[in-house]
């Protein structure tokens, strides 16, 4: 009789212990879910003005604010980065000869719930340096912003900002065009 008292009394306890593993295991997953950082995955892939021809080798610079952190040089015109959550990333693209830009990507404000990944992909266009070409100003100025906009819910470029960019540049280069003229243009391809 005490045998099978124990053994009632046994397999209680294993049951309220598979149960408590159970809870345990599920409340230790859902934090883990739940408490993972958010990554955001940068696409870019780099292409010259001069025939939209893709660029296989350029230096591409990761920065956190102004340290660098990370630099890569592509191989096939594309490359690829994993931000982490709340940082504001500066990513700047070079190839000698080409005029160097940069794009600004901020990770914050990215909802509490949902996805822990979110995919960015950009297209970057160098163009070639020309004496005499005023765009000192992309030194300072990114070529795009972006960020995490709710309504989309992903991590959006500024389109209009983008745009108002595009246009000093085309600004610029109509008065490059201007002052040196189509002969000395052809010469500078």
């Amino acid at each position: 009789m005490i045998d099978f008292v124990a053994f009632n009394l046994y397999l209680h306890l294993t049951d309220h212990m598979r149960r408590f593993i159970l809870y345990i295991t599920l409340f230790f997953a859902a934090s883990f879910a739940y408490s993972q950082d958010k990554k955001v995955v940068l696409d870019a892939k780099l292409t010259a003005v001069q025939g939209f021809k893709k660029i296989d080798v350029a230096t591409v610079g990761l920065y956190d604010g102004n340290t660098k952190i990370d630099s890569t040089v592509t191989q096939s015109g594309r490359c690829f980065f994993t931000l982490k959550e709340n940082k504001t990333y500066k990513i700047e693209f070079s190839k000698t000869g080409y005029v160097s830009k940069h794009l600004i990507i901020e990770t914050s404000d990215l909802p509490e719930k949902g996805k822990n990944r979110y995919k960015v992909k950009v297209e970057v266009t160098l163009f070639k340096i020309r004496p005499g070409l005023d765009v000192d100003f992309l030194k300072q100025m990114p070529m795009g912003i972006a960020k995490y906009e709710s309504i989309y819910k992903k991590i959006k470029w500024d389109e209009e900002y983008t745009r108002s960019v595009e246009e000093k540049v085309i600004h610029e280069t109509l008065e490059y065009h201007k002052k040196y003229g189509k002969k000395e243009t052809k010469e500078n391809n």
